[in-house]
């Protein structure tokens, strides 16, 4: 698939956000080093999971010595 192909398929989206959304945001991508689109992509990604997951009856969480530490809700 050429450069231009996938640019077409792309959709652009503005965005506002409170200030502290924006810090956080801020944060994670100089934490990580991946850019805000892609902590974005990954942050819809895993909710899309945490939905799928609630729908089937389940959850998705953050597990330490299997023990479950956050829990992620969708609703």
């Amino acid at each position: 698939m050429t450069n231009s192909k996938r640019t077409a398929k792309k959709k652009r989206l503005n965005l506002d956000l409170s200030p502290e959304a924006y810090e956080l945001l801020q944060k994670l991508s100089d934490d990580t080093g991946k850019n805000m689109a892609d902590v974005l992509r990954t942050g819809l990604a895993l909710y899309g999971i945490a939905q799928d997951a609630s729908q089937k009856g389940r959850s998705l969480g953050v597990i330490k010595d299997d023990e479950v530490v956050k829990e992620i809700v969708t609703t």
